[in-house]
């Protein structure tokens, strides 16, 4: 457990949306001084209804809902995930429920056009995190960091104020705990009062953790990001440029991770599923 803690210097509305799909390229964006919720669309992909959002309004509702005084969970499905809650009703309900589901992955951004009810882009998880930090810079919105392996949210952390600065990083701890120790690491969280909570343990679990234990959290906003942490802590790293813009991420994972190949196995069903879909239903 730890924390790196930095006092707010400045207050700006400019929020920096950042989209690595952009080559690295930042602009610049005023938000509202005084932010609305944002009311989307929700896209239907095989019974799950994602937020038809860009990542400047994701970034803003986000923001919105640290001001307010209720609780919020952020998830951000891709294929895989879309086809595992074919599987289990639980798991589509627990997404359906969430205050903002954003299409990670090109999977769901060609299912969506396939089906004539496109999406107006890709939301990454990772993405939304980084122009989160980005738009939270030298303010008092306070971050927790929990997943990853022992030390590897504490990289992150590190990480985080090496590269974006005045970041407030209120703590950070593992995923690995066990069912004993949940009501401890929930003790700590509440202790460091976040804003954000950054919840890493792997799809479904950590949906399936944020539903379960989101009234039990002194925090605004819950997102599951996944391996996001990992990515942060520097232990793993992204696509290249070329194939994140291609679609061809599942590609480099299973070429990194071959052991990934049964779960891989749900894209092309993925893919059949939403042909079948469009044009036998």
């Amino acid at each position: 457990m730890g924390a790196l803690a930095f006092a707010a210097c400045e207050n700006s509305s400019i929020v920096i949306i950042y989209n690595e799909a952009q080559a690295g390229r930042k602009q610049l964006q005023h938000m509202p001084s005084r932010r609305n919720i944002l009311f989307m669309d929700r896209v239907n992909i095989h019974g799950v209804k994602i937020h038809n959002t860009t990542m400047q309004e994701a970034v803003e509702t986000v923001l919105h809902w640290v001001a307010g005084d209720t609780i919020h969970a952020v998830y951000t499905p891709n294929s895989e995930i879309i086809m595992q809650a074919q599987r289990n009703p639980e798991l589509k309900n627990v997404l359906n429920e969430a205050g903002l589901l954003v299409p990670d992955g090109a999977g769901l951004i060609l299912g969506a056009r396939v089906l004539k009810t496109p999406l107006k882009e890709k939301v990454s998880g990772i993405d939304l995190v980084k122009n989160l930090f980005l738009a939270s810079r030298g303010k008092n919105t306070g971050f927790y960091i929990l997943g990853g392996q022992p030390g590897v949210a504490e990289m992150a952390a590190v990480n985080i104020v090496s590269k974006y600065g005045k970041i407030n990083i209120k703590g950070y701890a593992h995923g690995y705990f066990t069912a004993e120790e949940e009501s401890s690491v929930i003790e700590n969280i509440n202790k460091a009062k976040p804003d954000i909570l950054l919840v890493g343990l792997g799809a479904p679990r950590q949906e399936f953790w944020i539903h379960q234990n989101m009234y039990r959290l002194n925090c605004k906003v819950c997102i599951g990001v996944g391996g996001s942490i990992d990515i942060l802590a520097g232990t793993a790293i992204l696509a290249p440029e070329f194939m994140r813009k291609a679609g061809l991420e599942w590609l480099f994972r299973l070429i990194r991770e071959p052991k990934r190949y049964k779960r891989m196995l749900d894209l092309p069903r993925f893919v059949f599923l939403t042909y079948k879909t469009r044009f036998f239903k």
